[in-house]
């Protein structure tokens, strides 16, 4: 399997959402019940989530005034349009009663549905996006669920804020970190 790059050792890389024990045959039919065309969940078409994903990097933290000093951070590999999907993000797809409380990777994907998404000990790029807080004055990032048309299931989408809402900010310049 091809990884990104600066993707560390022995950490499990996923291409795919990797389907805990604990979802039973309801949690699997609500994750892959395509939403309806009223919907307001996105359909996410195969060719927008290749893995890896060509556009973002991960790169080492070296700035010590950055919350993240010493980790990985997500970054642009090129510009990236207000309200553009980024990728989707992979982790464990679990129910929500084997949510961790130590995860600090663990997002809610349907909460009608009780199924959550952590990336704490396997994933993709996603994982590597980091709080804004202490480094931006805003994030420019956010999650949203998806229907990715590639494993046919909802998954959690990392979107560039703005676009359709005012004063959003005007996308992801490369080379920028994605908070």
């Amino acid at each position: 399997m091809i990884k990104p790059k600066n993707w560390p050792d022995g950490f499990p890389y996923l291409a795919a959402p990797r389907h805990d024990k604990s979802l039973t045959a309801s949690h699997i039919q609500a994750l892959r019940t395509k939403p309806s065309p009223s919907s307001d969940i996105t359909i996410v078409p195969c060719s927008s989530t290749a893995t890896p994903c060509p556009l973002v990097k991960i790169q080492h933290i070296t700035d010590p005034s950055h919350p993240a000093n010493g980790q990985n951070g997500l970054f642009a590999a090129q510009n990236l349009p207000a309200g553009s999907f980024i990728l989707a993000y992979l982790g464990c797809v679990h129910s929500g009663g084997a949510s961790s409380t130590e995860s600090d990777y663990d997002l809610w994907l349907d909460r009608g549905a009780d199924a959550a998404v952590d990336a704490a000990r396997e994933g993709n790029e996603g994982r590597y996006v980091n709080d804004f807080r202490g480094v931006a004055e805003r994030a420019n990032a956010e999650f949203r669920t998806v229907w990715c048309e590639r494993w046919g299931e909802l998954c959690v989408g990392v979107w560039v804020i703005g676009g359709k809402k005012k004063g959003r900010g005007g996308g992801v310049r490369k080379g920028e970190e994605l908070l």
